[in-house]
This record gives structure tokens, C-alpha cells and sequence, in this order.
């Protein structure tokens, strides 16, 4: 398993169980880092013979590839969070800042986006929980203040730049009835893991990549499927 962020490696791991069960044929992942947070032994069986195939890297373009095994019934939670359920609808708002900054600058949404869902949404969801990686983001600051400013109720996740504490928080966005999401896997993968959710995301960033051709947001854009489909575009 590559080093890389909780969402790539869960992303690239259902690649694998999606392949394996296209071909009707066993699956092997080395154990990594993020398993204990799921129901069952995640890495299959050892390979006994000496012919096995090893499955290349695939994030994002290889996830509407066949469509015939859910999300849902490869990720089981652990342990399923209790999101205040006497608060009513609750929805996660993901700020990714870190690495996105010299990745693509353009993937660190602005606070206009958070604003304008924030609003969309406001008569709906009663309780608001803030999620980040890089709390420094004035986008993330911004925000607070406007929920505030309209006397919404929120709270903050753990907020953690160590990709080693990513449970909690993470637990918490997959039981979550919407998400205001960010271009991260992390955010994109809580979308998939647990509740059935309203998925919400940037327009322009949506856009700006199905100008690229990249393939995940295409598939997207053009419908997903039932596990993951954005509900709106802000």
C-alpha cells in the first residue's frame, strides 16, 4: 500500500475489491492503516500460488469503472457514532489546506463556496460540524464567524494535521445526513462510508475539472451512481 492520506488509500483499495469481484477471483491488500476502523478482515486471503497479479496504483479513475460492488458493503464501521440525534439534520463542512497548497492551489475552496452552501442548506440541517487539516485556512476562521452570524449551530471536529488521528473526525462525517465537501479523497470517502448522504460541491471546481478530462469528476458530473452523486452543485 502506497504512503499516502486515509481517502487514497481507501479509494485505491475498493479499486482492488471492485476488480476482484468483477473477475470472480480472490484479493490480497497488505494491511495498512486504516482497516481498524471497519468490520472484518479487509485484507483477504494471502496468495498461496505463485502466480498472482499485482494491481496497479488507481484512485479516483477507476471508481465508477463497474459499479457492481457497493461501497457500503466493503466499508462497515466499526464503531457507528452517535451524531446528535436530538440536534436534528447535521452537516460536515471539510476545509483541505496542507499539501493542497503546493498541489493545486485552486483545490482549496473559498469561503464564498462554504457561505453560499451554508445558506442553501440552513433551513434543513440544525447543527453544523467543521472539519480540517489546516485550521490556519482563512476560509475555515471566515466560516465560523458567518455561522455565527446566523445564529447556526456548530462544532469542530478534531482537527488533526497528523493523518495518523483521522477516526474520530472521519467517523463522525460518514454519519453525517450532508456533507459540504472538499476536492479531498478524505472528505470524498466519508461521502461513500456510512449514511446515506446529500453531497455537496464547488461548481467551479467541478467544472474546471471535467474541462481537464479528469475522469472521476466527469463520471460524477455526469450522474455517479447511487453510492456517491453530488446533490448540489454550489
Amino acid at each position: 500500500m502506497p504512503q499516502c492520506g486515509l481517502g487514497n488509500r481507501l479509494l485505491y483499495y475498493y479499486n482492488l475489491r471492485q476488480e476482484a469481484h468483477h473477475r470472480g477471483c480472490d484479493y490480497f491488500a497488505i494491511p495498512f492503516l486504516g482497516t481498524e476502523l471497519f468490520v472484518g478482515n479487509l485484507t483477504g486471503a494471502y496468495p498461496t500460488l505463485v502466480e498472482y497479479e499485482l494491481f496497479e496504483f488507481y484512485l479516483g479513475e477507476r471508481f465508477y469503472r463497474y459499479n457492481e460492488l457497493s461501497t457500503r458493503e466493503v466499508f462497515k464501521l466499526q464503531t457507528v457514532p452517535q451524531v446528535w440525534p436530538s440536534w436534528g439534520k447535521t452537516c460536515a463542512l471539510h476545509f483541505r489546506g496542507g499539501d493542497f497548497r503546493s498541489w493545486n492551489p485552486r483545490a482549496i475552496l473559498d469561503t464564498s463556496y462554504y457561505c453560499d452552501s451554508i445558506d442553501e442548506i440552513k433551513k434543513e440541517a440544525t447543527n453544523f460540524v467543521l472539519f480540517s487539516d489546516d485550521t490556519s485556512l482563512e476560509s475555515y476562521s471566515k466560516v465560523q464567524k458567518y455561522l455565527a452570524s446566523q445564529n447556526l449551530s456548530f462544532t469542530l471536529g478534531d482537527n488533526n494535521t497528523n493523518r495518523r488521528k483521522y477516526g474520530h473526525d472521519f467517523s463522525i462525517m460518514s454519519e453525517c445526513d450532508y456533507i459540504i465537501s472538499s476536492p479531498s479523497t478524505y472528505s470524498i470517502c466519508a461521502g461513500f462510508i456510512g449514511k446515506q448522504k446529500k453531497i455537496i460541491h464547488s461548481q467551479e471546481w467541478v467544472k474546471e475539472r471535467v474541462d481537464e478530462g479528469d475522469k472521476f469528476w466527469v463520471d460524477l458530473y455526469e450522474g455517479g451512481n447511487d453510492d456517491y452523486k453530488i446533490w448540489k452543485l454550489i
